[in-house]
């Protein structure tokens, strides 16, 4: 009896703890945000408060920093929040977007539109990892010698301090010489001054080309700005008539394109890619032109570009059009860092498949794969798909309705096997 009531206290005890445990194991990266409209304004005011569960690093990199940026879609004004070192940032950053505008013609005529909430307007928070320099092992292993350091003997640490001042000593002594003699030496290696500085300019643009290089994108957290979200009152208002959402903490989601076909999209743990097929019309031919596919959005998987950036290896898409057994025409993108979504331009990223006779498509398919390249050159196919008349599921539907229907854009995600 005693054992039973022992026996059936921890299991008891086992079941309270392991239920907390179970939650914070799964919780998810989020973004706080807060909307206040102000009809009186003719604007919206939308806060970041912060984020919480974010991710402490990115495969073998650590993460240096958070930021968000918001935008208003349909718009083009989009603003940025400082960047936050903690893994819970707290921003509470306010940014006003004007719903009331002013444009002015050609001819200095002044055009006002008011801009009204509904479902169809959108408030997109995406948030950024911006990565240290270094590997995370690099990273560990300098802290360590750091903790090294600092346990030396003050003994040990004086003689290096002055075995470097007299390092120093020799070399401005050597350096007054090197000036006497006339700067000869200093002009021929290193010239003109003012020639070597450069524009400042280009300095600037570099080094923020340098930190959007280490951005990674986490995910977005998409609000529908639905009148029936601002039900509550500002805790300080401007005016009487403003209404706010409240505050809004909504997990991160990787980003999708929102066009039709976004919905079928099959999740794996490769990636998946929007593409879009379409059969042009050619009159000449009663409606049995080429056929061409088109490369719209890359949404890649977290474990894909964590394995990818630990590997520091650069990624690229090709598309190919295979006839036969022979590859007659490709298109290959830039190559690009591992990241969550990517968006091309459908008017280039294309391959072209000709039809010049009846039956002349039997043959063709279109190859798309996801490529690796490493630091040491070495390619690493990620994953691919094929799209052509004999190929089941997904990738064949999507090959049945282009043929079916000639003129129109058949926009489907495809996942990588």
């Amino acid at each position: 009896m005693a054992i039973a009531r022992i026996k059936s206290f921890i299991d008891s005890s086992i079941r309270t703890v392991s239920t907390p445990l179970d939650r914070t194991a799964n919780l998810e990266p989020e973004v706080g945000i807060r909307i206040v409209h102000s009809p009186t304004e003719k604007a919206l005011y939308v806060t970041v408060i912060g984020a919480r569960h974010l991710p402490l690093n990115f495969g073998f990199t650590r993460v240096n920093s958070y930021v968000v940026k918001v935008k208003l879609l349909p718009g083009k004004e989009k603003f940025e929040t400082t960047s936050k070192s903690e893994s819970w940032p707290q921003w509470n950053e306010e940014f006003t977007f004007a719903l009331r505008k002013e444009t002015k013609s050609k001819f200095g005529k002044t055009k006002i539109t008011e801009e009204e909430i509904g479902g169809s307007k959108l408030i997109v928070a995406t948030l950024y990892a911006v990565l240290e320099d270094k590997p995370l092992i690099a990273t560990e292993k300098k802290e360590a010698d750091k903790d090294k350091g600092s346990s030396l003997g003050k003994g040990e640490t004086s003689k290096k301090d002055a075995k470097r001042k007299d390092a120093a000593k020799d070399q401005s002594a050597s350096q007054d010489s090197t000036i006497g003699k006339g700067g000869k030496l200093l002009d021929q290696f290193f010239g003109k001054g003012s020639d070597k500085l450069g524009n400042p300019s280009e300095k600037k643009g570099s080094a923020r080309d340098k930190i959007f290089d280490k951005r990674r994108t986490i995910g977005a957290v998409t609000i529908p700005l639905d009148s029936r979200s601002f039900v509550s009152k500002p805790v300080k208002p401007k005016h009487s008539s403003d209404v706010s959402t409240g505050d809004l903490w909504r997990p991160v989601r990787p980003i999708a394109s929102g066009i039709s076909g976004a919905e079928d999209r099959r999740e794996n743990k490769k990636g998946q890619v929007e593409i879009s097929l379409c059969q042009e019309k050619d009159d000449k031919k009663d409606g049995t032109g080429r056929l061409v596919l088109s490369l719209i959005r890359l949404r890649c998987s977290l474990q894909t570009m964590h394995e990818q950036e630990a590997l520091k290896g650069q990624l690229y898409i090709k598309m190919s059009v295979v006839d036969g057994e022979r590859v007659t025409h490709f298109w290959k993108s830039d190559r690009f860092s591992p990241c969550v979504s990517m968006k091309f331009s459908p008017e280039s990223a294309r391959v072209i498949a000709e039809n010049p006779y009846e039956g002349a498509l039997k043959d063709v398919s279109f190859v798309v794969k996801f490529v690796s390249k490493n630091k040491m050159g070495k390619k690493v196919t990620v994953g691919h798909f094929v799209i052509g008349a004999d190929v089941g599921g997904s990738y064949g539907e999507q090959w049945k309705q282009a043929l079916a229907k000639p003129g129109q854009q058949i926009a489907k995600w495809q996942a990588f096997e």
